[in-house]
């Protein structure tokens, strides 16, 4: 079984932060946006070509989470956190060269990597020491974390580039990054944790395994809508009578909200369980989607946006401490691991079907129905899950 040896409360608290630390600047990796239009004229692509960039980041960020339990039992969590620091330097060699296949390699597969790794290791070490009656919390403020540190570099990086210009800025920021996971690796030092991971049997593994379809099921459903309202919010907003600089507002308030949500929920399932909070924040979920395909108010229309952005937070804030309660904290990285690519799987999908189906019919009612069907299969799914505390 995983262990902790730690001595005091100190101890679990630098540890704490060191991964709060690592997930707010690996979060950056979904700030994307505010990159793209930059890459766009320097490399000279269309947008198609540009935003596979940042799909292929996603597809990075998911692998680094399925196979991080390896890493995990073979590498010290110091080695780690130096390599997370690293791999998105080393990735200025390629991106500064200025084409579309230096930044591939460099964001999408380097930084992709990083973002992943560090997510996957500080929900692992938080999971580790860190009582059960307490987990939900740790785990939300985590997984906020990482929402805070896309919704931070959203606003610090223009402002970086408009006074350094664009490869000057962007070296400058991840510069910061990386020193802030360097003070990340000292807090980490300091607290002088150790985690012991034991190996276990395939029959030890193939026990508990019976239980990813359902939760990766309810996990691909669950974050189906968010995804679809984060990565089509601006367009949504505009066809409704919205302008720019309220849709980008919007993309704001609906990261802080999910980050927030993430907080909340995880204080939620430590005193209620994940399954009843899982089920009627997903429940809301339907609710919001519904409103959102018949109301064509612009300001409602963002609060419902606000709303499905949040439970999309509280969700994957939920979904590690779900993982964590079903499986064992022994177990829980291995099988996390394989339930993320479920978000992998739905931050893929669901952008891709809600432009296709826009397009099929010029409008995003469709899209938007067929979310909320997702969301009341999640609901049903969740419902029937056999939830039991380790």
């Amino acid at each position: 079984m995983n262990s902790a040896l730690i001595n005091s409360n100190k101890e679990r608290f630098l540890a704490l932060i060191a991964c709060l630390l690592i997930t707010f600047c690996m979060g950056t990796v979904h700030a994307f946006s505010t990159l793209i239009q930059n890459i766009e004229l320097q490399t000279g692509v269309g947008r198609m070509a540009s935003s596979l960039v940042y799909s292929i980041a996603l597809v990075n960020v998911t692998l680094a989470v399925f196979f991080g339990h390896i890493l995990y039992r073979k590498v010290s969590p110091n080695l780690l956190i130096l390599l997370i620091a690293i791999l998105p330097i080393l990735g200025l060699f390629f991106s500064s060269s200025q084409s579309w296949l230096g930044w591939v390699i460099g964001y999408g597969f380097l930084f992709g990597l990083s973002s992943g790794l560090g997510y996957g290791l500080s929900l692992f070490i938080v999971s580790s020491i860190t009582e059960r009656d307490k987990l939900g919390y740790a785990l939300g403020l985590v997984t906020a974390s990482y929402a805070f540190g896309a919704v931070a570099f959203s606003m610090i990086y223009p402002f970086l580039f408009s006074y350094f210009g664009f490869i000057s800025g962007y070296i400058i920021g991840l510069g910061f990054l990386s020193s802030i996971v360097i003070i990340g690796l000292a807090c980490y030092k300091f607290s002088n944790v150790h985690i012991k991971n034991e190996l276990h049997t395939d029959t030890h593994i193939q026990s508990r395994s019976s239980k990813v379809i359902p939760l990766w099921f309810g996990y691909f459903l669950g974050v189906f809508a968010g995804l679809m309202a984060i990565g089509h919010a601006v367009p949504l907003i505009i066809s409704s009578g919205g302008s720019i600089l309220t849709a980008i507002s919007s993309i704001t308030l609906m990261t802080l909200g999910s980050a927030f949500a993430g907080i909340y929920a995880g204080w939620l399932v430590d005193r209620y369980g994940c399954k009843r909070p899982l089920f009627i924040i997903l429940l809301f979920n339907c609710i919001a989607l519904v409103g959102l395909a018949t109301i064509s108010n612009v300001h409602l229309l963002i609060v419902l946006l606000v709303t499905i952005a949040s439970i999309y937070g509280a969700v994957i804030a939920i979904y590690p401490t779900l993982v964590n309660h079903l499986v064992g904290k022994e177990l829980s990285a291995k099988i996390y691991g394989r339930v993320f690519t479920a978000w992998g799987a739905a931050g893929l999908i669901s952008p891709s079907l809600a432009g296709w189906l826009f397009e099929k019919n010029n409008s995003y009612d469709s899209s938007i129905l067929f979310a909320a069907s997702v969301s009341i299969i999640a609901v049903l799914v969740i419902w029937k899950m056999k939830y039991t505390i380790k």
